[in-house]
């Protein structure tokens, strides 16, 4: 069976610029009257986007409006402002993508973006049509379950349903390798994110990598 692979954004990706996230961030604030917020964007490694922006409003009047409210703010300013000058292509990434390609493997998302924004970066580097499925941050605040939505939209696409042992999940924090464990998958561990090689050994996954160059000297083909 070959592995089916699905891949973290941010950090294992692409990288966005600090200039355009902090702009973002304040954009959104403003607009929802919420300047006085501290918001720490260091903090959102790993975390879903449903996760931080509830997180954002939560305990304020109408959390549940506030909530869809900055996300479709968030949508529309990514929209309208992301743009290949606003990623920074990581190395070897759109190589291990091209090589999976190649070899004839599935290739997904499993990433804490709302579904919309994930398109938008990947589209960014030009990854657009590479990622057909995914799990993504809209459904779930813990991303735990993302690679269980990666599997229920391959099954819808595919027409048959793999073992979670054949996914490999690549990502660049320890909520990726933590997902890939609750959900029966393998991780790869990439260092080319915030962590570094000692925090992510701690969590133990099953391989760790600098990088994502030369997919064929460390992915298992079988």
């Amino acid at each position: 069976m070959k592995p089916i692979l699905l891949f973290d954004i941010d950090g294992t990706l692409l990288n966005t610029k600090n200039s355009f996230t902090k702009e973002l961030i304040y954009n959104i604030l403003k607009e929802l009257d919420l300047q006085s917020l501290k918001v720490n964007n260091n903090s959102f490694a790993g975390r879903t986007d449903r996760d931080i922006f509830y997180d954002l409003v939560s305990g304020l009047p109408k959390a549940d409006s506030l909530y869809e409210h900055a996300k479709q703010l968030y949508i529309n300013y990514m929209r309208e402002h992301y743009s290949p000058e606003q990623a920074d292509l990581i190395e070897g990434a759109a190589e291990s993508v091209q090589f999976a390609r190649e070899q004839g493997l599935e290739t997904g998302l499993c990433t804490g973006n709302f579904r919309e924004s994930a398109f938008i970066k990947i589209e960014a580097i030009g990854l657009g049509d590479a990622f057909e499925f995914g799990g993504f941050g809209c459904n779930h605040s813990d991303r735990n379950y993302l690679p269980q939505e990666a599997h229920r939209e391959f099954v819808e696409m595919k027409g048959y349903e793999p073992q979670p042992q054949q996914y490999v999940i690549i990502g660049d924090t320890p909520n990726d390798i933590r997902s890939a464990r609750f959900f029966g998958a393998k991780s790869v561990s990439v260092t080319t994110g915030s962590f570094t090689k000692n925090e992510l050994l701690r969590h133990e996954p099953d391989l760790l990598i600098d990088n994502l160059i030369q997919m064929q000297n460390w992915l298992h083909l079988r």
